[in-house]
């Protein structure tokens, strides 16, 4: 008889926060947090409450689940961030790596939604969404860097998967939608000259506010040939970038970043 493979330990992690306005300041409301995902409050000197998000499990594989469920409540502001670079790491057959955020706004509250960089392996498979749910007088700002491969190792992603979901709804409708599934030979598809040329990192990035067509101007002329900006809606600003690597995108991405932001940008940015 052969014996029955032992299933392996895998990672869990929960945070669930909200966020409220008190004295001309946004502190924590709520906090809740469980198995390998922790959240740090760096001190600053602004009306933001800083959440930097730490996972313990040093990265996410097949089988791993985290979560986050945050509310920022009426008139607080919320800039939440990684501490690191997210990495999604070899998955066995079948399993994948799941992770599941939502957040939802309040009346004339302010989110940042900034984490850095997630880095797809060789043979990883992950799964993520996204949903925010806003009030109309809410603002956002929203970043999500891709790196495929870990290019410095001349790693080339042959066989890997990611299914990602990012969804904004403004007063329980669809404002803003995006889905991106790529598998197999991603490297060789990213390759192909229509497509990204050869590009390893792909950043989205989208700005929610009734100053987005003020912006327009001024964040297209601080981006490379590899990036464009639109205005999709009145108070909506999307930009996509590719870049060969981590260092040329955020030598762009971050003086954009600082226009969007108010010059806020969370600390974990700028080490």
């Amino acid at each position: 008889m052969h014996a029955k493979p032992v299933d392996q330990p895998r990672a869990r992690g929960i945070v669930r926060l909200s966020a409220k306005y008190v004295e001309g300041r946004s502190r924590i409301d709520q906090l809740h947090q469980s198995g390998s995902l922790k959240v740090l409050f760096p001190r600053n000197q602004t009306s933001f409450l800083q959440a930097v998000t730490v996972n313990t499990a040093g990265g996410a594989t097949g089988g791993d689940q985290f979560k986050i469920d945050a509310l920022v409540k009426k008139n607080a502001c919320l800039a939440l961030t990684t501490q690191a670079a997210e990495r999604i790491y070899m998955a066995e057959k079948s399993t994948t790596a799941s992770i599941i955020n939502s957040v939802r706004l309040e009346e004339n509250a302010q989110l940042h939604w900034m984490p850095q960089e997630t880095i797809l392996f060789e043979k990883s498979n992950l799964s993520r969404s996204l949903i925010i749910d806003m009030h109309e007088t809410s603002k956002c700002l929203l970043v999500e860097p891709l790196v495929f491969g870990r290019i410095a190792s001349g790693e080339r992603l042959k066989s890997a998967k990611i299914r990602d979901h990012i969804e904004i709804r403004k007063n329980g409708c669809i404002h803003f939608l995006d889905k991106l599934f790529l598998s197999n030979n991603i490297t060789e598809h990213l390759s192909c000259p229509t497509i990204a040329n050869g590009a390893h990192v792909m950043t989205l990035a989208v700005y929610i506010g009734s100053d987005a067509s003020k912006l327009l101007s001024v964040v297209r002329s601080l981006l490379p040939d590899t990036a464009g900006a639109s205005l999709v809606q009145k108070d909506t600003l999307v930009l996509r970038a590719l870049a060969f690597n981590s260092y040329e995108m955020r030598n762009f991405l971050i003086p954009v970043l600082r226009r969007f932001s108010g010059n806020l940008l969370p600390k974990p940015w700028m080490i």
